[in-house]
């Protein structure tokens, strides 16, 4: 039966990350980091929760102020600073399961020997595939129960809505970890041994880690790319002199009109010029699995924040008025804005596993 060989070589390859040294020190990291970041969290919850409360006891509901400082504090800011360490310490650990699983193979030639089997090619890296993600899938498991328990010691009983945030923090961080261990399995099909798969992982890890980020917010590209940013053409000053009238800086005296018009058509202008700016940057940056991974980490565990950074050029304290208090209402309402980022960290290890299988496929194994 053909999904025998699949099953097979997929328990095989989960059992070896389980049981290889490198995961458990990098899982060991992992959920020692973690749960430093998440112990420091509760302590500062805590603390938060006790002066909201107390700022709540001295004010009434129509003297507190929307905005950061009339948030109730959540544990889930906890989890937003864990996403700077997934993606640091997330990433090597997708980096390290994926970059040997077929260079080892080949440079040992169990390769040959295990095609010699009645056994289909598809097997063999669907199966490796499969063992990798259900590896990936435990770590984060088992990085989840551990904050869990952390907060439960803290005294910290999480309600729906942040449960869910927390377990939907967790489906992306997986996200992340997969991307990259896709990318790695791509090259240690394409790699002649490991040591180059490792060196081609690391290239591709700063490039899209590192490199992208760089040139979307560099302003010598902005300005090859977009031009450079508009200049104010009305007349200079302006010094009133009266309702109707007003004198530039050489003296000259103006019509205030004619500056109102400059300052619009300078307003217009410098708008559309940003807007191009954030539209170039954004779809840079779609090219890079921990920009969108951040990106929905912070919707998921500070969606006021993110409201605030999407709405950036446009902030007023307004947009926290109509705000719900419910945190995954919060977060559906930035789906529309957020959407390309979550189509983008589903793509990108789709595309390299997608690469990886054809490579593997198609290889000529002598």
């Amino acid at each position: 039966m053909r999904s025998g060989g699949l099953r097979v070589i997929a328990a095989k390859e989960f059992r070896d990350h389980i049981r290889s040294r490198r995961f458990h020190i990098l899982l060991a990291i992992f959920l020692v980091i973690a749960a430093v970041g998440l112990i420091d969290g509760s302590i500062q919850y805590n603390k938060q929760i006790d002066e909201y409360n107390e700022n709540l006891a001295q004010a009434s509901d129509d003297e507190m102020v929307p905005g950061y400082f009339g948030w109730k504090p959540s544990i889930l800011s906890a989890f937003f600073r864990m996403s700077m360490l997934i993606v640091t310490v997330g990433v090597v650990l997708g980096c390290a399961m994926g970059f040997d699983l077929i260079s080892r193979e080949k440079e040992s030639k169990s390769l040959k020997i295990l095609l010699s089997h009645p056994v289909y090619r598809d097997e063999v890296i669907n199966g490796k595939a499969l063992g990798g993600i259900a590896a990936i899938a435990l770590a984060m498991a088992i990085v989840l129960a551990l904050s869990f328990a952390i907060l439960l010691i803290f005294g910290i009983v999480p309600d729906l809505d942040e449960s869910v945030r927390i377990l939907l923090f967790g489906g992306l961080s997986f996200l992340l970890i997969f991307s990259y261990f896709a990318i790695s399995l791509f090259m240690s099909t394409v790699a002649k041994d490991s040591s180059n798969a490792l060196i081609y992982t690391l290239i591709i890890f700063i490039v899209l880690s590192t490199l992208i980020p760089a040139i979307a917010t560099n302003e010598s590209v902005m300005n090859v790319v977009i031009g450079e940013p508009p200049e104010f053409n009305g007349p200079s000053g302006p010094y009133a002199v009266s309702s109707s009238s007003a004198a530039s800086s050489t003296g000259e005296v103006v019509d205030t009109s004619e500056i109102d018009r400059a300052w619009e058509e300078y307003r217009e202008r410098s708008d559309a010029y940003w807007e191009k700016r954030r539209a170039f940057t954004d779809a840079v940056n779609l090219l890079s699995p921990s920009y969108n991974y951040q990106q929905m980490a912070m919707a998921v565990t500070e969606p006021r924040i993110s409201i605030a950074v999407q709405n950036v050029g446009s902030y007023s304290p307004d947009i926290y008025e109509d705000l719900p208090e419910s945190g995954l209402a919060i977060l559906g309402s930035l789906m529309g804005v957020l959407v390309k980022n979550i189509i983008a960290l589903l793509v990108i290890p789709a595309a390299f596993f997608g690469l990886a299988w054809v490579r593997f496929m198609r290889e000529d194994i002598r």
